[in-house]
């Protein structure tokens, strides 16, 4: 039995399943708001101590979160790598020459 499609001015919305899905798909990228935040947030780490080898707190926090940054990156691709399951054959139908093709 097929779920229930609703019509709204002559296109498809989604069902509750769909929706879920995509949820489900999206939900490892809000992780890339937690660097976003740790940055924005200034008066965090606006001060000079504690030094790490006479470099300031300000400096080094910064450039600490540019490696947290790219680990988070990674953490998101891989999540959402497995979750949608990147399939490794192209669909049928799909040139599979290699040849680049025309783009318009």
């Amino acid at each position: 039995m097929q779920a229930p499609v609703l019509v709204v001015r002559g296109t498809r919305a989604m069902t509750s399943k769909k929706a879920n899905s995509r949820w489900l798909r999206y939900w490892p990228r809000l992780f890339l708001v937690i660097p976003l935040l740790a940055i924005l947030w200034v008066p965090s780490y606006n001060k000079i101590e504690p030094a790490l080898g006479g470099v300031p707190f300000f400096y080094w926090y910064q450039l600490a979160w540019i490696l947290v940054g790219a680990a988070f990156v990674l953490l998101v691709y891989v999540i959402d790598t497995r979750i949608t399951r990147v399939a490794e054959t192209p669909p049928a139908g799909l040139d599979t020459t290699g040849a680049p093709g025309d783009i318009l």
